[in-house]
Order: structure tokens, then sequence, then C-alpha cells
């Protein structure tokens, strides 16, 4: 297990997104693929990608989970629907995981201090 001093020296960009929605190497490419390419099917974006349109699905699927990625349903004309993909904006994602961070560090202060108090001398 890596400690919290551990991972403050390896802290890059990418780690920042998979630290804080528990998303891999892989599904911050497609969060990538998506902000430069904007919206895409999902045919498209494992082509642009170089997976499978199954694996690029399971990212997906992890993405929208954590926040970061939008489906909407497009209709065709003369019946039927696909899906389209989308990033939310990155100034989003930074000011969610701010809030995040801040909350996390409020209840580590709290959890100290309690620690200090029971086992404190004096």
């Amino acid at each position: 297990m890596k400690t919290i001093k551990d991972s403050i020296t390896i802290l890059s960009c990418d780690n920042v997104l998979e630290c804080f929605y528990g998303i891999n190497e892989s599904d911050v490419e497609i969060y990538r693929i998506l902000l430069s390419e904007g919206e895409k099917k999902i045919e498209e974006l494992s082509s642009i990608a170089g997976k499978s349109e199954n694996t690029t699905y399971k990212s997906l699927q992890k993405l929208m989970l954590a926040g970061i990625v939008i489906r909407e349903k497009r209709l065709i004309r003369g019946g039927g629907y696909y899906y389209t993909y989308r990033a939310v904006n990155p100034d989003d994602v930074a000011r969610e995981m701010k809030e995040i961070l801040e909350n996390w560090y409020r209840k580590v202060i709290e959890t100290i201090e309690e620690f200090r108090k029971r086992y404190g001398g004096g």
C-alpha cells in the first residue's frame, strides 16, 4: 500500500484522475480523446483509440459513473437511435476534484484531532 507521502512524489495529471475517480490509464486515454476530438459514437471512439468496442464501452461506463463523460441519445430519422459520448469540461472536473479534496482534507484534520485528543499527552 502506498502512503500519502509516496503518492505526492509521483503525482501527475493523469494520476489525479485515476486517484479521484478510480479509473485507469486506458480510461484516461478515452477521456483525453473525447476532449480533443469532441462528441463521438462508440465506433468512432474505439477506432481512434485502437481498442475494441467492448473495451472502449467498459472505459466509457467507468467514465460515466465517475461523472466525467456524458452519454446522449440521438434519434435517427425514420426510426431508431444511437448514443454519442462527450467529455465533461476539464474546468468542471477540476472544480469537482478541488471540492472532493477540500472535503477529504476537513475529514482528515478532524480524524487527526480525534487522534490527538485520544492519545495525546494532555
